[in-house]
Order: structure tokens, then sequence, then C-alpha cells
């Protein structure tokens, strides 16, 4: 890889950096680049919409991440040479796109010789030989009179189900949902929406599922704390007295299968390589509302991060759950339906498959239960609402039938 032309490309040209971004690893640069490279990276998620970058405004972004004034001076002129580069950012992209054909095919002529397993290696060499850019496409699936049998044995296995805790409201979804289902859980403040996605963790883990965490909205200590109360059925206080015991039987549950990750706020990147880097089964954004999708409108911006959800679950064939606020309508209300979902009561129902709403009458909250609805439900159609028992102590709901 010719590091300072793609550097160039990248810092001149918006659509160059979105085209390599998903190519460029650590290794692939020096100490100096792969800053100077996490700097434009930083620099394109806080404005989608700009096309490239301003040089001096990177420079100084860069020098701030080191300390000593000789080396400020040196990033600095270094990112102004490469703004003013004379390159070629679309031919930078087809040399990159070149380099990994090469590296691709070194790697399967490896393993020919060696005898090593070639059907990863042969479907990515494929993959570049047939493709004219680096930029990542939507897949498109062509059917034509596909088997029933086949449609039934591969599309809908009970076994290739995903099961949603608590066990009442997985009943309600068939017994399950399958990887590419984006489900969404709203409720109004302090109704239970990161009790219910523990309660759904603790069930996931379970069945030997990795689930990859995203928080963005409560300190993680706390969310932490709560997950173990979850899996190890000890409560805080027990859990402080105890942590040796309370770290043995969370892990007994599936607790080496959950990984956690802050985000604050976050961007729609980040999570793209947290996906990457960790390959989860489960995807959960607690809450999808704070991601930052540079949008200044915020209707625009709940819709485009529930789109983006969606197709994280589709590119990345896993299940993802998201979380959301319900607007002032749901105060007080027991049954939630689409028009609660705060500041988007479309854009963000279009883009789930299933909707769980979480609420409660002053007779439910006396009663130490919410109540669940499903006022959208694509995998089974049964739109309907049941109670819960919460044990707050262990971030658990129990069902009441």
């Amino acid at each position: 890889m010719r590091e300072k032309h793609v550097l160039s490309s990248a810092i001149q040209s918006a659509d160059a950096y979105n085209a390599i971004a998903g190519h460029v690893e650590r290794d692939d640069l020096s100490e100096q680049g792969w800053i100077i490279w996490q700097c434009i990276q930083h620099y394109y998620d806080n404005d989608s919409e700009c096309t490239r970058t301003d040089p001096e405004i990177l420079g100084e972004n860069v020098a701030r991440q080191v300390s000593a004034d000789k080396h400020k001076v040196m990033f600095r002129d270094l990112c102004a040479d490469l703004s003013g580069m004379d390159t070629s950012p679309a031919n930078v992209v087809d040399d990159l796109l070149a380099t990994k054909r090469e590296v691709a095919g070194h790697k399967l002529a490896n393993a020919l010789l060696t005898g090593g397993d070639t059907s990863t290696l042969m479907g990515e060499y494929d993959a570049l030989m047939a493709s004219n850019s680096l930029e990542q496409k939507e897949s498109t699936e062509i059917r034509q009179g596909l088997d029933v049998c086949s449609l039934c044995a591969d599309g809908f296995d009970p076994e290739g189900l995903v099961e949603v805790w608590p066990p009442s409201l997985n009943q309600r979804l068939d017994g399950g949902v399958k990887p590419g289902h984006h489900l969404l859980v709203f409720a109004r403040p302090e109704m239970g929406k990161t009790l219910a996605v523990i309660e759904m963790i603790a069930g996931f883990v379970s069945q030997g599922l990795t689930v990859l965490y995203v928080g963005n909205e409560d300190p993680m200590d706390d969310v932490n704390m709560r997950v173990v109360n979850r899996l190890s059925g000890m409560n805080k206080f027990e859990v402080l007295n105890d942590p040796s015991q309370a770290d043995t039987k969370a892990r007994e549950h599936g607790y080496d299968l959950l990984i956690m990750a802050s985000l604050s706020p976050g961007t729609a990147r980040e999570v793209t390589t947290l996906i990457e880097e960790h390959t989860p089964d489960v995807l959960v954004l607690d809450q999808l509302r704070n991601l930052n999708m540079h949008n200044d409108n915020y209707v625009l911006q709940l819709e485009k991060a529930a789109t983006q959800a969606r197709t994280w679950a589709k590119r990345y064939s896993c299940v993802v759950v998201s979380v959301t606020q319900a607007g002032d309508s749901a105060d007080g209300k027991a049954v939630l339906d689409l028009g609660d979902v705060d500041y988007s009561n479309t854009g963000i129902p279009a883009q789930c498959d299933v909707m769980i709403g979480l609420g409660a009458t002053s007779k439910n909250v006396q009663r130490g239960e919410i109540v669940m609805s499903l006022p959208k439900n694509k995998v089974s159609g049964r739109h309907e609402y049941f109670a819960v028992l919460v044990e707050p102590t262990l971030s658990q709901l129990i069902p009441l039938d």
C-alpha cells in the first residue's frame, strides 16, 4: 500500500475515503500514518456531508495527538504536504483494489500449497476479482420457484430461531426471531427499558449467543452490575459482599459471551467497527436516539439511526435490539402503540420487525408490574399485550401467564 497516496486521497476526497475506509487496517500504516488516518476518520464522522477535509483544521487535530512541539510542527507540515499532493483519488482506490487482489491471491496460493482450508479464501478472492470497486454494495438476492421444502427447512427451522426473553414474549413471537431481524424496545423514562434489555441478554447468552451491548446512555458500571445481578441471581449488596461467588455464578450463565462497549454518544462508523471486530450474534443499541447520525433535524436523525440498525441486522446477519424513548402520549398508559414512539411514529416503526412497548398505569406500578405490548409484530402477527412482574434488584422480568 502506498501510504502517502492513500492518506492524500482520503484527505482530498470524501468519496475516496468512503471507498477505502473499510479496507485500511492498523498494520497497513506506519505509526504516523495511523495517527493521521484516525484524525481523518474523526473529521468525516463529525460531518458526513463534507466533500473533503480542511487541511489546516486536520493538521491542528493531528498536532493535538502529540505532546512535543517538534512533533506538532512535523505533523502540521505533513498534513499540508499530503493535502497538496498531485494525486488521483480514483486511481488510488483502483490501486488499493489491485493490492487487495494480489494479497488475496498469495493467501489462496499458500493455502493450496499447504493443503489448508481454501473455501473462505476462494470466496474472498473471487469477490475481489469480480469487483470493480472497493465500496460495499448491498447484496441482492433473487429467487424463482424456490423449493417449498427448502424454504421451510432453511428459513423457518425452529432450531434456527433466537429466543427472546421473557418466555411470555417469546411465546408471542412463535418461538423466537431470526438473524436479520430488528427489534425495538420503547418506553417512557424509568419504565424499564434497560431492565427489559438485560432480561433479553440473559436469554441470548443462555443460548450460547455472543452479544455486543453498545451503551451510550447509562454509566457502564451500573449496567454491568445489573447484568451480573441477573446472571448470578444475586442483588447488588450480595455481589458486593461476595464478588468472587457472583463472578462464578454469572460466568456459569454466559457472562463471558457478553461484550460491552461504551460510546458517548457514538457514530454509525464506530458501531460498524465494533461489529466487524467482535462478530456478534446479537447487537444491542442502548439508546438508538443518541447515535450521532450527522443530521440537525432530530426526526431525520432518529429515522437514519433506525435505518442503519436494520442495515446492520441484514448485512451482518445478526439480531439487532434497539432502545428508544416513548413520547409524552405514553405517560400513565399501559398499552403502547406505534404513535407513542418519541419524535418518530412513522420512520422508526417502518424499520422494525418487532416493536415492544413498555407501559404501566398507576395500578400496574403498585403491583410491581409493567405491560409489554406488540404494536408491530411481523414475526407472528400477534399484536397482543401482557403483564410481567418486575424484580428490580435482579433486573429480572417474571412472566405472569
